[in-house]
């Protein structure tokens, strides 16, 4: 059965330069890691994002997960500023969201919802 933890999986060929990238941009804390296998990324001290290096890998064209985030709106802007690829903010009644592209080309949603 399943007990509610997860990771997410994502195939990255630079272990160390995506770790730096997804710490940076979207504030994940470097946990365990081996830069020759994998990298596993926090959120408050939980693993949420494990990276794997592959040199093989074909990246996401659509997204395969998202990310709820708190603030859509400001973090759009300052990816959007840091010359991250980032599509058009949608908004609808319940929730705002975006896509965007990290080092490799994987699409990555990106969402916030409201109360």
């Amino acid at each position: 059965m399943l007990t509610g933890k997860y990771g997410i999986m994502l195939r990255v060929k630079d272990l160390e330069r995506s770790s730096s990238w997804y710490c940076t941009h979207l504030g994940f804390t470097l946990g365990p890691h081996d830069f020759n296998d994998f990298a596993e990324l926090h959120v408050n001290g939980r693993n949420v994002l494990h990276l794997l290096k592959s040199d093989e890998a074909s990246p996401m064209a659509k997204p395969n997960f998202g990310l709820y985030v708190n603030d859509a709106e400001d973090l759009h802007k300052t990816l959007k500023a840091n010359g991250i690829k980032v599509t058009d903010m949608l908004r609808r009644s319940d929730h705002a969201e975006f896509l965007l592209i990290d080092l490799d080309g994987n699409t990555i949603g990106i969402t916030q919802w409201f109360e």
